[in-house]
């Protein structure tokens, strides 16, 4: 019983550090250029300066659409609009690739 507490721990702390690493601070609107199978298959992109607003990624290679949340905000870990007495700040990652200028 031990063992597989320990073992289920070391994978969460593993899980955690490998998304840590994946965050790179992001300065911008937070818009993805939806260029990697990554960003199509996750769908949805917070909107790093509005929290009532997301990104969603439909095609690849096509740009983000941009999308509102009526009267709610968007959540970054749940990727869906919720009521704002659940939503949390939390940090912004850069989106994996960037639009094409």
């Amino acid at each position: 019983m031990k063992v597989s507490l320990l073992a289920l721990m070391l994978l969460v702390a593993a899980l955690g550090v490998t998304l840590a690493a994946r965050c790179v601070r992001d300065n911008s609107n937070g818009e993805p250029g939806c260029k990697t199978k990554e960003e199509i298959d996750q769908g949805y992109w917070r909107h790093n300066y509005d929290p009532s607003r997301y990104w969603e990624c439909t095609r690849l290679n096509e740009p983000a659409i941009l999308r509102t949340c009526q009267d709610q905000a968007f959540h970054p870990t749940q990727l869906e609009c919720v009521d704002w007495d659940d939503w949390q700040w939390e940090p912004v990652c850069a989106p994996l690739s960037r639009p094409d200028p």
